[in-house]
């Protein structure tokens, strides 16, 4: 519940600082004395826009504040242990907005943001604006009641996170299939020119190797003639080149023993003679090993002829860019086949999640259903008490989309929310058949029947503080003492702060504040808790719009009429 509110330097206000109780606490004064002052202060406390607020003395900054000693349910203990706050007894929270007009947030005097207070709201806070008359025409708005009447809210909680979830696994899979075609025209390419290379089955380095067994195969019997012709020469011949040279080492070597430089002659003839002998053998391997063979030639030429097309055809200038080629579109082929498992992969999930989706949707729906039959009843009951004593109210479950059967990509069936569309239907008129709200119920109506199922609600649900900012607007007579008495049980569950210019509800306040206009040179606005004694007087003003004994005598009576 809300225990204090302090405000400085906003709107009409320079500095106040304000307790609050348990029960109803009513804020009233007269027209344009700034009543909602302190409900406009506690939204922005919230995250409501500041635009267009101003600031009493507009070279400082507007300092807002309100303490809340919060309602320990799970959903408040969840959210307090998220944010750090689990310890705290007492919530105070805060906004600052500067003279350039940025705003600054507080939870127990450490910087927050905006969205951790704006969590914070429903836990905290009820709130009530004569536009929530127009919120109960919506057929959102009415589902959010009967969910939170049914106690469903967490089921409905529950479908929109798979909701979502399936939501954006249909993207993934709708973007997995779109890359799937996209990429199909350039997969048949792909698939062609990893055949082809594989076909191939070309290796690293291997044009190199087959260009030189091609160039040596070519010019083999060139090769022959010359060996042989080397051979003759060297070997062969009378007085050959080998025979000549063995004369003269077989010479010099009796010279060798004489001096040093004609041994190292002598040594480099032996040697050479040597080396004649092994290329001699050289020579006749190569002769033997390098024969003509047209069939392998014919074999090598169609062999580098495939290469050098390939190497043409994929524009690239070797083997080791051609093989490169191969092992992108290899990856390529691999990765399509792995984009395919994973489109069936997704589609089975959906499958399996759409049915699951179902599943929630009907469970939802049935809960939704007895509840709508409970809550019709006690609403229509709760709205006769305010005197509409001929109130029949239904409340009317549709579903969404009556197709049964969908593909696992079709959430059409339902929203966020469910499969449910709900409609209360309303008729204050005996014989006279329920029809939509928004076609039938005047503002009056629509007020009580907004506070009737306030009170069912509230009965259900945690404390909050309930703030009703002049939803009383346009009711009188005999209707405003059943709204009063109205207000009056919702404040025996949850704390009440209610702006109003009814002397009924006034007279059930178990705390009344006064709001005045004071200043001479600038006027500015006050808050004051009034006593008994005060309180008779605030309502006898409410009453007549001046101060009267007959005012006075019936502010007493409704005072006294409310005791207990």
């Amino acid at each position: 519940m809300l225990t204090e509110i302090y405000i400085k330097n906003y709107i009409l206000v320079p500095e106040l600082r304000m307790s609050f109780g348990k029960g109803l606490t009513v804020i009233s004064g007269e027209t344009g004395a700034g009543k909602s002052i302190i409900v406009g202060s506690i939204g922005l406390i919230f995250g409501d826009s500041a635009a267009g607020i101003e600031a009493w003395d507009k070279e400082q900054p507007i300092y807002l504040e309100a303490s809340f000693i919060p309602y320990r349910d799970k959903a408040t203990e969840a959210m307090l242990h998220e944010i750090g706050a689990e310890e705290e007894e007492e919530l105070i929270l805060a906004r600052e907005i500067s003279v350039a007009g940025k705003s600054t947030y507080f939870l127990g005097g450490r910087r927050t943001s905006a969205a951790i207070l704006k969590e914070l709201k429903p836990l905290l806070l009820d709130f009530h604006h004569q536009r929530d008359q127009q919120k109960i025409l919506q057929s959102s708005f009415q589902l959010e009641l009967l969910d939170r009447y049914g106690e469903t809210t967490a089921m409905r909680e529950d479908f929109g996170t798979k909701y979502r979830q399936i939501r954006a696994d249909i993207r993934s899979l709708d973007e997995l299939i779109r890359r799937q075609e996209e990429g199909r025209h350039m997969l048949e390419l792909y698939q062609y020119q990893y055949n082809e290379l594989q076909e191939a089955a070309i290796s690293a380095g291997e044009d190199a190797a087959l260009q030189s067994e091609y160039e040596l195969l070519n010019n083999s019997a060139e090769i022959a003639t010359l060996c042989q012709e080397i051979h003759e020469n060297l070997f062969e011949r009378e007085n050959s080149l080998f025979d000549e040279i063995s004369r003269y080492s077989y010479r010099l070597e009796q010279f060798a023993k004489m001096d040093s430089t004609l041994a190292e002659a002598h040594n480099s003839i032996s040697e050479a003679l040597s080396s004649l002998q092994e290329s001699s053998l050289s020579l006749d391997s190569a002769k033997g090993r390098i024969t003509h063979d047209p069939g392998r030639l014919e074999f090598l030429e169609e062999r580098l002829n495939l290469i050098n097309g390939l190497l043409y055809k994929h524009k690239v200038k070797d083997i080791a860019e051609l093989l490169e080629l191969f092992e992108e579109r290899r990856q390529a082929l691999k990765s399509s086949d792995e984009l395919s498992e994973e489109i069936e992969q997704a589609k089975l999930k959906l499958g399996i999640d759409h049915k699951k989706l179902r599943e929630m949707a009907n469970k939802l729906s049935q809960k939704r259903t007895q509840a709508a039959k409970n809550l019709a009843l006690e609403l229509r009951d709760s709205i006769r008490k305010l005197a509409i004593k001929d109130a029949q109210f239904e409340i009317r479950i549709d579903k969404i989309s009556d197709t049964e059967k969908l593909s696992h990509r079709d959430i059409s069936f339902c929203s966020e929310s469910g499969q449910d569309s709900v409609s209360f239907l309303f008729s204050a008129n005996p014989g006279a058949a329920p029809k939509p709200l928004q076609a039938v119920a005047s503002g009056g109506e629509m007020s009580r029947i907004l506070l009737g199922i306030k009170e069912i609600i509230s009965a259900k649900e945690s404390p909050r503080l309930i703030v009703l900012d002049e939803i009383d607007t346009g009711i009188g007579g005999k209707t405003a003492d059943y709204v009063a008495r109205c207000i009056y049980n919702l404040a025996k569950h949850s704390p009440v702060l209610c702006i109003t210019h009814l002397a009924q509800i006034a007279a059930y306040a178990d705390h009344h504040v006064a709001v005045e206009k004071r200043g001479d040179k600038k006027i500015g606005v006050s808050l004051r808790a009034l006593d008994k004694e005060e309180q008779k007087v605030e309502i006898a003003r409410m009453l007549s719009g001046t101060i009267t004994d007959a005012s006075l005598k019936h502010a007493k009576e409704l005072l006294l009429k409310n005791i207990g």
